[in-house]
């Protein structure tokens, strides 16, 4: 139903309670009712519930999967955790799964058979400080995979790859956030949603890269494979600084870039047995892939930022 906005002075704006939900509610003149702002929605309530979200879950015949159970109910926003198990190294996969993304929630109770988990946190850091921080630690990620490379000292890539760690633990952050709260920036959820995923997903390809050539120092890069991801790079920048400022002319050589990275690509594969060799054909590979899915970013970005004509 709708309600019209009545202006009361130059700072107040009121709006009715439809009656029926009044009196079904028992709201008399006088009465406090409790109003929640949950991004571009607000609800109105009688009395403030428990705001507490608690789970089960049988993690038993589960191994490989159990952590991206409990990162998802983190991500759900879940406050308290009861997982139970049958396996007594379950507890310490648990506990594996808690130190690397998911901040705030610590074991409080456990047998042979179960363990508790509650969010100890608290509130959360501001959404908005979160998201700018893991595009500052992702473009990082980005200009010291290909300064090692670059430089042909592969064995220091290992260590520039637990920065995903730490990206990790943003982006998983940042989706509690949205699920728990909401936004009071971004209109539309699931945009800004598949977007930090999807900047956790860029992370592990520099991941992958680095893990994969730290095992091959020493090892001479075509100067065509580190071209490609150089100019990778230069489009994850590109669209950090175009998630903040809208610019058509970078949007289009977002475009533009990803076309030209796959001729390059191919190019490459086509050669792989002369010109280049198998290592050049990984990085290129992989430059492909953090071209493309910052390509996808674009269309999420726009539902976002463009708007229709104001009535």
């Amino acid at each position: 139903m709708k309600r019209k906005v009545i202006q009361i002075a130059e700072s107040t704006q009121l709006v009715s309670l439809p009656r029926s939900w009044s009196k079904l509610n028992n709201v008399k003149k006088g009465d406090e009712v409790e109003v929640e702002e949950k991004g571009s929605r607000l609800v109105i309530s009688t009395q403030l519930g428990d705001s507490t979200e608690r789970a089960e879950f049988d993690l038993r015949g589960l191994e490989v999967m159990s952590s991206r159970f409990i990162h998802a109910l983190y991500k759900r926003g879940v406050d308290e955790l009861k997982l139970t198990f049958d396996r007594p190294d379950t507890l310490e996969m648990v506990k594996n799964a808690l130190g690397k993304e998911t901040v705030g929630y610590e074991i409080t109770d456990q047998t042979k058979t179960s363990c508790t988990i509650h969010n100890v946190s608290g509130e959360l850091e501001e959404f908005d400080s979160i998201l700018r921080r893991t595009f500052l630690m992702l473009n990082s990620l980005a200009r010291d995979t290909y300064t090692e490379l670059n430089e042909g000292d592969f064995k220091h890539c290992a260590n520039v790859a637990l920065l995903e760690e730490a990206n990790n633990r943003f982006t998983t952050s940042l989706r509690r956030l949205l699920n728990k709260r909401g936004s009071d920036r971004y209109d539309k959820i699931g945009p800004i949603y598949y977007i930090i995923e999807s900047l956790e997903n860029l992370a592990d390809q520099y991941k992958y890269l680095c893990q994969y050539m730290a095992k091959h120092d020493k090892v001479k890069l075509h100067a065509d494979s580190l071209s490609m991801l150089n100019d990778a790079n230069a489009m994850v920048e590109m669209y950090y600084h175009l998630f903040y400022k809208f610019d058509k002319d970078a949007l289009e050589r977002i475009g533009k870039g990803r076309k030209d990275m796959v001729k390059r690509f191919y190019r490459i594969i086509e050669n792989a047995d002369g010109q280049y060799a198998k290592i050049d054909v990984v990085l290129a590979h992989h430059s492909l892939n953090i071209a493309q899915k910052t390509f996808c970013l674009t269309g999420p970005y726009l539902v976002l930022s463009v708007k229709g004509p104001q009535t």
